[in-house]
């Protein structure tokens, strides 16, 4: 058994090793402790929100994967943009190619319809000299509007027997505006469209007027017609 003076020192080496312990720092026990604790058990997700403000970047790692950062999205925006900006740029060319095939399409029907205009023209004055026959519609004979419907035929279009009902149809064109094989209408024996002809061009159209003179060019500016143009037609 000890005496007092013995377990005195006893008490105070005791409490030197216990202050020993725990100055010796980060080598010591307890850190080494701590850092047990601090430990993660197994299987546990990693979460770590990772800040970079001096470049601007934030970032998200989950399980190890490193998710999207500030410039990876800035990347992915400007793709983006580029490539509304390239189908913005697509549908306006398109748009002017269908615009400009419109156009062409437009053009080239009316130059077809031109042609045909010009057909119907050389028809209708190589009948110059052809007899005049009232209620005519052949070559062996021919009244105005049965000539005009003849030729017409001979071109597959198909207009009304009577001048009244041929003025009726097609559209109605100024004298300025007349092309090859419209048809033009006056006011002659009767009230109204009573008389019609082929233009040809040059001011001139072709007709079958009288027994006298059956089928025959004449002019516009003739005044006998020129007072009793009622207008054109364009049928074709």
């Amino acid at each position: 058994m000890m005496n007092k003076s013995q377990h005195f020192i006893s008490v105070w080496l005791c409490t030197l090793l216990i202050c020993a312990l725990a100055l010796s720092g980060p080598q010591g026990s307890i850190p080494t402790l701590a850092e047990g604790v601090s430990k993660q058990p197994v299987g546990q997700a990693e979460h770590t929100l990772v800040l970079r403000t001096e470049q601007g970047q934030f970032g998200v790692t989950y399980n190890g994967v490193q998710g999207t950062g500030h410039d990876e999205l800035q990347v992915e925006d400007r793709q983006l943009a580029e490539r509304k900006r390239h189908a913005r740029e697509e549908k306006i060319r398109m748009q002017k190619l269908l615009a400009s095939r419109s156009v062409h399409l437009t053009q080239y029907a009316k130059w077809v319809k031109a042609q045909q205009g010009l057909s119907v023209a050389r028809a209708a004055e190589s009948f110059v000299g052809s007899p005049y026959v009232w209620g005519g519609t052949t070559p062996q004979g021919f009244d105005c509007s049965g000539f005009t419907q003849y030729v017409y035929a001979q071109h597959g279009v198909a207009v009304p027997r009577n001048s009244y009902d041929q003025f009726d149809v097609g559209k109605p064109v100024q004298q300025q505006e007349l092309q090859p094989g419209d048809l033009v209408f006056f006011t002659t024996y009767a009230p109204g469209p009573s008389h019609l002809g082929i233009y040809v061009g040059e001011g001139k159209f072709v007709h079958a007027l009288n027994n006298d003179t059956g089928v025959i060019t004449s002019t516009l500016d003739n005044d006998y017609y020129k007072n009793r143009f009622l207008g054109g037609k364009r049928v074709i």
